[in-house]
């Protein structure tokens, strides 16, 4: 299935939209729908690690930068756990509660030939030639790290977003954070953190940001782990049960998530089997 079929071809996307309504559009897409069911598969419904991080960088490589761009440089309230959990799933290409250092990121991806002539080149492209050039062999080191100086990056610029969206699905985007971090490591660990998460970098118009992001935190006693994954898995139930070749309007299929909500008890545990079988 090619993406010139896809309603999305053309798609404009304003940074406006939350990242969930971002991907219900994706749902609603014929084409989009077909390459996001293994991603969601392999990193929500199994949570297979290998596949997950193949599938998620094969959705992105393949698809067109306005739609990737689309389901990437979008946004989540700081309060909306459901958004963060559903982004980090789809822009990580892992899977599970595993949370690293975000220096050690950097380090897997260094140690990984692909993933650090990706990084290299999203060096290249969103720093000038005095702050984007390392050793291969100094990329991991702080100073090397501190470099990347979110103030000074190109983001607005396109080569830099597509250099950045080929990173997805790589090591460079595992959830991480800064626990127990100081001194210099808490100032690398906050770098790495702004610039590989913090999408306000890469939006058109360029969002202004007045410092280094905190990583996201999410509150175990607020988080509801089962709510993303069953707002997407109702919203292919619905895109399914019509035919692949219809095109579901946003309202519609959240009109009808929200019946499928009230109706969890006798409705959920079905769904979700059927789901998945017929991706």
């Amino acid at each position: 299935m090619d993406w010139q079929s896809s309603s999305l071809i053309d798609y404009v996307y304003d940074n406006s939209a939350s990242c969930l309504a971002q991907i219900t559009v994706c749902v609603s897409d014929t084409v989009c729908n077909r390459y996001l069911a293994p991603v969601l598969q392999a990193c929500m419904a199994q949570c297979d690690r290998d596949r997950c991080q193949l599938v998620t960088q094969q959705f992105y490589a393949d698809m067109p930068h306005n739609v990737a761009e689309m389901l990437v440089m979008c946004k989540c309230d700081p309060s909306d756990h459901a958004c963060w959990e559903m982004t980090s799933a789809l822009h990580s290409g892992t899977c599970g509660a595993q949370t690293r250092i975000c220096q050690d990121t950097v380090n897997q991806c260094v140690q990984d030939t692909g993933c650090r002539e990706l990084l290299k080149s999203f060096r290249e492209k969103c720093w000038g030639p005095e702050d984007g050039q390392c050793r291969d062999s100094d990329l991991q080191t702080d100073e090397c790290i501190t470099r990347m100086d979110p103030a000074r990056i190109h983001g607005a610029d396109a080569e830099c977003k597509i250099a950045f969206l080929k990173t997805l699905g790589t090591s460079l985007h595992y959830p991480c954070a800064c626990k127990g971090m100081r001194h210099d490591d808490l100032l690398s660990c906050n770098t790495v953190h702004d610039v590989l998460h913090n999408r306000s970098h890469f939006m058109t118009p360029l969002k202004s940001v007045s410092g280094p992001t905190k990583p996201h935190e999410i509150n175990e006693s607020e988080q509801d782990p089962s709510w993303p994954h069953d707002y997407v898995l109702y919203a292919f139930a619905t895109v399914l049960l019509v035919g692949v070749a219809v095109l579901i309007p946003l309202a519609v299929a959240s009109k009808i998530w929200m019946l499928t909500k009230k109706e969890k008890t006798k409705y959920q545990p079905h769904q979700k089997s059927n789901c998945v079988l017929g991706l």
